[in-house]
């Protein structure tokens, strides 16, 4: 027998000289464990130890195909053991074989362990939980390098070509813990992979649970060099479900750039309320060339996004949806945001209701906001509505609107221009009641240092079917001018009107009708006028025509000093062609002096036959009268 120590454990081996077969005890110096061992080395490719004989799968990268040349030297062996510490026992059998074209050396490992109450005890009832291990390895042998075992030959290798795996462990595990009813596995995978000249490490995990009341939960993490990638989900009894994901990466996108994203979603459903939630970082890069060095990459831009949508189950129905997008660009070594964007919006299903906002912006350097595009919009089945503007940093602005209700349709487009404190508004509306009446506007206004200067308004209308429009203008400015216009059309009427007032104080008003009849005849027409003035006069005329039959005018004013004056006429005719015509006129200067005079015409049928009369008169007591035949109607 042989016996050897090491820091931790003493270990005591027999075996048939120069057979390659070892047998021992392993023992820990601080009693936490033991072990026995059974170990074979340099075994022909033929032989087998049950459980520890090799299957033969793959070759080269992987192992052969079970054909061909047999398996090269190999070493095996069993152990069996407990630990105190842990409380647990194991058994385990194991090998390790060269592929026979000396390419790689391959390993084996599969191991069942137990935790128990009591070690001695050989009754199942004392095991707590269990779990069986198996393990799988491979080593490439490189180009001048050998196998590490005393059989294996020291000639030179073929280099492993792109895509070769160099060396590769897999470790799978599945238990039960008898005292929870919980059952598990694990499987892990580690590579090393050449990809050109360089060696990537590559690794992949996985893990499943099962809880006694039905709650799973698992997970999985593959990694390549830098890119990583991870996956967790589960199951709660209570029907509770979860599940997230995690990737980094090293892309190359459309345009050649190499890129590093890392991006996360999430998900959740409760039975009441299911949400996912997923973010992303991009990272783009550029070749620069400093000065006497070779190229190197510098980022060229950040992109950090992500979206959230969810919902509520059962008869609330409700959705909730959400966008967002942040890009960073480095400015003197430092990352600073350059654009931001962010979209939500919400959906009441069991009414039919729904709205949304939207919001884009653009950043300089210095943090401050180079131009704000917004949205904002609504929608209830019964009315909408969908507003969006842009905003810039000078103060200029522009925008649009829409909107729907109960057959009523509207909308506005504006535009803000600024020049310092100098700018003008523009605005165009429009709006139709579904019913056949329609209208649109247009409006401007314009301001120098901050205060309005002009402004004005016009709408012009319709009503489809009736033969109906309109046109209405109002305007002023900051001088105090101010005015107002109107037109309207209709099958039986046309009217006018204006209005103003000017900076010096002069008022003024005019309107005009024409009336007709069903067969487009003009049947009536009217007019009246009036205005002041800042020194105090005022006049005003009105003037009323019906048909050719009858005629009637009036004016007067008056002025500052008090004079007055007024002067009246008409005409009136027959279907026979007999009337009248006359005059009326008086006058005051304001001192006491008042003077007139009048006069007329009659005439029979026809326009033959009359007489003529004339008044004049003031109130000094003047009063002359007289009249004469005519031959009728006079033609002046």
């Amino acid at each position: 027998a042989v016996v050897s120590e090491t820091p931790d454990f003493v270990e005591v081996s027999d075996g048939p000289p120069g057979s390659g077969l070892t047998m021992g005890e392993r023992r820990a110096h601080d009693g936490t464990w033991t072990e026995k061992f059974v170990h074979q080395r340099g075994a022909g490719g033929g032989a087998g130890t049950g459980k520890g004989a090799p299957k033969g799968k793959g070759k080269g990268k992987g192992g052969g195909d079970g054909g061909g040349a047999p398996p090269g030297p190999r070493d095996f062996g069993r152990r069996m053991g407990q630990n105190k510490a842990l409380s647990q026992r194991w058994k385990e059998t194991w090998e390790r074989v060269e592929d026979p074209d000396a390419t790689g050396v391959r390993t084996k490992v599969e191991r069942h362990v137990q935790e128990v109450d009591d070690l001695e005890a050989e009754d199942e009832a004392v095991v707590k939980q269990e779990w069986d291990e198996d393990e799988e390895g491979f080593e490439a042998v490189e180009r001048g390098s050998t196998a590490a075992s005393s059989s294996s030959s020291s000639a030179p290798t073929t280099a492993a070509g792109n895509g070769s795996v160099l060396v590769s462990r897999t470790w799978k595990q599945r238990g039960k813990d008898k005292a929870t009813g919980r059952v598990w596995s694990r499987t892990i995978t580690k590579k090393k992979v050449r990809v050109q000249q360089e060696v990537l490490s590559e690794s992949e995990e996985e893990t499943n649970e099962v809880e006694a009341d039905g709650t799973e939960r698992g997970s999985t993490r593959h990694r390549l060099g830098r890119s990583v990638t991870t996956k967790e989900w589960g199951t709660e009894a209570s029907g509770n479900r979860w599940r997230s994901n995690y990737s980094l990466q090293t892309l190359v996108n459309a345009q050649g750039d190499v890129c590093a994203r890392e991006a996360v979603s999430k998900w959740y459903d409760n039975g009441q309320e299911e949400q996912t939630e997923e973010w992303e970082t991009l990272d783009e890069f550029e070749e620069v060339a400093d000065p006497g060095a070779s190229k190197r990459l510098r980022l060229k831009r950040r992109i950090r996004s992500g979206r959230k949508d969810g919902r509520k189950h059962h008869g609330q129905c409700t959705e909730w949806h959400e966008r967002w997008e942040e890009q960073e660009e480095p400015d003197a070594g430092v990352l600073k945001v350059r654009r931001k964007k962010l979209e939500k919006w919400w959906k009441e299903n069991s009414c039919n209701n729904a709205w949304g906002e939207h919001r884009v912006e653009a950043l300089d350097a210095s943090g401050g906001s180079e131009w704000v595009e917004q949205r904002k919009w609504y929608d209830n089945g019964h009315e909408r509505q969908d507003e969006q503007w842009t905003e810039r940093a000078d103060g200029s602005a522009e925008g649009t609107k829409e909107g729907a209700r109960d057959g009523h349709t509207w909308g506005e487009r504006w535009r803000r221009k600024c020049e310092g404190d100098d700018g003008d508004l523009t605005v165009e509306k429009w709006h139709d009641d579904g019913l056949g009446t329609k209208t649109k506007s247009n409006e401007n206004k314009r301001w120098e240092a901050s205060k309005d200067v002009e402004w004005h308004r016009e709408e012009l209308g319709e009503i489809v079917g009736q033969s109906a429009t309109w046109t209405v203008k109002t305007g002023g400015n900051e001088r105090g001018d101010e005015w107002f216009e109107s037109w309207a059309e209709r099958q039986a009427e046309k009217s006018a009107q204006k209005s103003g007032k000017n900076a010096h104080g002069d008022t003024w008003r005019e309107t005009w009708t024409e009336e007709y009849s069903p067969e487009g005849v003009r049947v009536r027409q009217q007019a009246e006028k009036e205005g002041s003035n800042a020194r105090g006069d005022q006049w005003y005329e009105t003037w009323i025509e019906d048909q050719e039959k009858a005629k009637r005018a009036l004016k007067r004013g008056q002025n500052a000093e008090g004079a007055q004056w007024q002067e009246e006429w008409g005409e009136q005719v027959g279907d026979d062609g007999s009337g009248s015509k006359w005059t009326s006129k008086w006058a005051d200067d304001g001192h006491g002096n008042k003077w007139g005079n009048n006069w007329g015409d009659e005439w029979g049928a026809g326009g033959h036959g009359g007489k003529r009369w004339v008044e004049d008169w003031d109130n000094k007591g003047k009063m002359e009268k007289h009249a004469h035949d005519t031959e009728g109607r006079p033609k002046h």
